[in-house]
């Protein structure tokens, strides 16, 4: 899970910015962290949110540390969102969107306008910022 969630991340992030860093070009990294990495309550994923809240402060710190190239780092961290992993937990533990204020799981294509906004021009001044897209399912 650390290769996956944190290592895979990192490496990708930063050969990134080393090409962008040595052709002095602009760029966008997007992470994705979750809402698992600001609210845990149990259940056997301890590992996955420990994961998640690593990629949300690589966010931040990679942000400050490659300000000064044009290299903005945001993430994006999901709620409960329809895919291969969501079907895995439902299977096992059932229905939990009863527990949501909306009592749904979120479609994967509704993650598309926070992609699209933070790559587009519109959020040159934001970087180092995490946006949860959880459909208000976690706590603040």
């Amino acid at each position: 899970m650390f290769d996956t969630n944190l290592r895979g991340p990192w490496i990708l992030a930063t050969e990134v910015a080393r090409r962008l860093i040595d052709t002095q070009t602009r760029g966008r990294i997007i992470n994705i962290s979750s809402s698992a990495a600001f609210s845990y309550t149990g259940g056997g994923a301890a590992l996955y949110s420990v994961t998640k809240a690593g990629i949300a402060r690589m966010t931040e710190v990679l942000a400050v540390e490659w300000a000064r190239n044009h290299i903005n780092v945001n993430a994006i961290a999901p709620g409960a969102f329809h895919s291969e992993m969501m079907d895995g937990m439902l299977e096992r533990v059932g229905d939990i969107s009863m527990h949501f204020p909306r009592q749904r799981i979120c479609e994967p294509n509704q993650l598309d306008s926070t992609l699209l906004y933070l790559c587009s021009p519109a959020s040159d001044a934001v970087t180092g910022t995490v946006i949860r897209v959880d459909d208000g399912q976690s706590g603040r």
